[in-house]
């Protein structure tokens, strides 16, 4: 008799333990904000080392592309190549900072500011640009960018 009831006392406690460790088995699949998130952290570093060919291997083929510094729509990553060069080549050592993050399932608002030399690498007038770029993340790509710049934050020293 008490041979039965530890070995049921041993099944009941091999239930509960079995049953708490599936109630707590982690997701494997990563957050889609998590993953939208790390996205735009390496983007804002690869803007940071003015890494033009890895900031333009991470759009979608379609991506949609607007910028208050730009006229008109650019598309994947032959627009982002061009908008980038053009930003690198004005200011090649401007430095990207980021002070605010709002992040949703596939949507990444950033607020920052881009603050470098103006032109060229010896000129003696710097800026200070206040951004906010929204972007669209899909399949760990850039599905969609819009940025804008206010330009009443604008320094020339």
């Amino acid at each position: 008799m008490i041979l039965r009831k530890t070995a049921y006392f041993a099944v009941l406690l091999f239930v509960f333990v079995f049953a708490s460790c599936q109630s707590n088995q982690v997701d494997t699949k990563l957050d889609p904000s998590i993953a939208a998130k790390q996205v735009i952290n390496e983007h804002v570093q690869m803007l940071n080392a003015h890494d033009l060919k890895g900031l333009v291997a991470q759009y979608d083929s379609k991506a949609r592309i607007t910028s208050s510094d730009w006229d008109g729509v650019i598309f994947g990553p032959q627009g982002a190549d061009q908008l980038y060069y053009q930003v690198f080549y004005v200011s090649p050592d401007a430095k990207y900072l980021v002070d605010n993050m709002v992040v949703t399932d596939s949507t990444i608002v950033i607020e920052y500011d881009a603050v470098g030399l103006k032109e060229k690498f010896n000129s003696t007038i710097r800026f200070d640009q206040r951004y906010c770029s929204i972007f669209k993340i899909k399949n760990n790509k850039i599905a969609s960018e819009a940025t804008y710049a206010n330009p009443r934050l604008y320094h020339a020293k």
